[in-house]
């Protein structure tokens, strides 16, 4: 007999629980899911100044993953750069689209920010 799977093929991010062996350390299970998207973006920021943003997973029935595991990017990496933690360092005046993903390919979003050139107080 054959066992023909129906579940469409989604996006598998990490969500990180207690282990229950005894280790201290966190076990990630993996969870579907279906998008990505930014809750906290950041528009502007200063040169030589950072600015946190905030992305979450969804999965195909709507239970939204805030801890899923995600890859952050710029497209001009010479005006603004991001970490894995989706911190923005304005790095110099002009606009960058920061991309957030998930860790295994497909769902993203993607903000602009807007970097003003440092007025006080600049490193």
């Amino acid at each position: 007999m054959k066992i023909r799977s129906t579940i469409p093929a989604v996006v598998a991010a990490a969500l990180f629980l207690p282990a229950c062996s005894g280790d201290s350390g966190p076990t990630a299970i993996e969870i579907p899911l279906a998008r990505v998207e930014i809750t906290g973006p950041c528009p502007t920021v200063d040169e030589g100044a950072t600015c946190q943003m905030a992305a979450r997973g969804i999965t195909a029935d709507n239970q939204i993953v805030t801890n899923a595991v995600l890859r952050w990017s710029s497209n001009a990496n010479s005006i603004a750069q991001v970490n894995n933690d989706g911190r923005v360092f304005g790095l110099a005046p002009g606009t960058a689209t920061i991309t957030v993903e998930a860790s295994f390919g497909q769902g993203e979003d993607t903000s602009r920010v807007t970097v003003f050139p440092c007025q006080k107080n600049c490193p």
